[in-house]
């Protein structure tokens, strides 16, 4: 049985929780249905116990997708800090609010990492006794022109990726289309997703399935607004096109009645919306005994976030492609050498904990405050 990360008899408690937060900037503007990114405000936690061991974890809130701000991470810290436990639970903290399910998975995240290394294993032998070695990753494309989506598409199965993911949901409906046929005859060997990201109603939901039909769509995530989860539903019903659930998901009831009603195919787990790895790991689980899929992806988090839903994924079924690709969009990182797919395909880290070690030198280049820290 695999172990379940928490702390056993014997193990150093916990001495001190510090953080810092950092702006990453983005390649290009990158734009999706609830808004355009342009840089990507998160920050660095650390776990540290009595022995000195640190676990990392980060908390980027995303406000376009209801997530609350950066300010309110760092507002629940000040308050909630100082009541950390030697377990590595903030005594009072909130279920639900803003900034409270990024905090949750930074801390989630650094227990987990923190775990590995004291135990000299990968996070992904901590969540399942037999992880994948490596993943599938998808290319994600965002708006633009047909011509500048074609030429994206291109460059992405140059880089040997196999499925791509394209935003929808932006403008009107055969304005999607028009891209999205011109990225079919770019790369016809592709597999293609498509992201509405919550835009439209159940009819015009409709008349986009209906419009690419002849389109060879693999899946379509979260066409319809995500409290609309008996539209959802109706639609996987009657879809020839594997529909996905993943804004829904943010909301605990309408979470529990995409699984009530099995309104999705396919779940989408982002470990920064579900409040960390092991209940996104949790929900997969409750996802399959619906008869429901699930694949991991991020939310353009640093490659701390990036880590923790790669291990993520490796301990998942391996059904379709991850969304783990969005690395290559930043334009600065707090690690020396940012996470992303080669050849579409990410190796699952095998050193203990994450994997992965902060450069200081980067985090003090994109870091926007200094250190705050709380010891017990």
């Amino acid at each position: 049985m695999a172990a379940e990360g928490a702390s056993g008899p014997g193990t150093p408690r916990l001495a001190v929780i510090r953080w810092r937060p950092f702006r990453l900037p983005m390649r290009h503007r990158f734009e999706a249905a609830h808004g355009a990114l342009q840089d990507r405000e998160g920050l660095l936690l650390e776990l540290v116990d009595a022995d000195g061991a640190v676990g990392l974890g980060e908390a980027s809130p995303m406000a376009s997708i209801g997530g609350g701000t950066l300010e309110d991470v760092r507002a629940l810290l000040e308050a909630y800090a100082p009541r950390l436990d030697a377990a590595g639970a903030l005594d009072g903290l909130p279920a639900v609010g803003p900034g409270v399910a990024a905090l949750r998975c930074a801390l989630d995240v650094a227990l987990l990492d923190l775990e590995g290394r004291r135990r000299a294993v990968p996070v992904a032998r901590l969540l399942t006794d037999s992880p994948a070695a490596a993943v599938e990753a998808n290319a994600i494309i965002g708006v633009g022109a047909p011509s500048e989506v074609a030429a994206w598409g291109r460059e992405a199965v140059a880089a040997g990726y196999r499925v791509l993911k394209l935003k929808v949901g932006v403008g009107a409906l055969d304005e999607d289309v028009a891209r999205l046929r011109s990225l079919r005859d770019a790369c016809p060997e592709a597999r293609v997703r498509l992201d509405a990201n919550g835009a439209w109603d159940e009819g015009t939901a409709r008349d986009a399935l209906a419009a690419f039909a002849d389109l060879d769509v693999e899946l379509l995530e979260q066409p319809v607004r995500a409290s609309d989860v008996q539209a959802l539903a109706r639609l996987r019903r009657g879809s020839r096109v594997r529909l996905g659930a993943d804004e829904a998901l943010r909301d605990v009831e309408a979470r529990e009645a995409v699984l009530a009603d099995r309104a999705a195919d396919l779940i989408v787990l982002k470990p920064m919306v579900l409040g960390g790895v092991r209940p996104a790991l949790e929900l997969a689980r409750r996802g399959a005994a619906a008869g429901m899929g699930a694949f991991a992806t991020t939310t353009f988090d640093s490659s701390v976030g990036t880590a923790a839903a790669l291990h993520l994924a490796a301990a998942l079924p391996q059904v379709v492609a991850h969304g783990l690709g969005t690395g290559a969009h930043l334009g600065g990182d707090i690690v020396a050498s940012t996470l992303v797919p080669v050849d579409g395909v990410m190796s699952v880290p095998t050193d203990p904990g994450l994997g992965i070690e902060v450069d200081r030198a980067a985090l003090e280049r994109w870091a926007t405050a200094r250190w705050s820290e709380s010891r017990l």
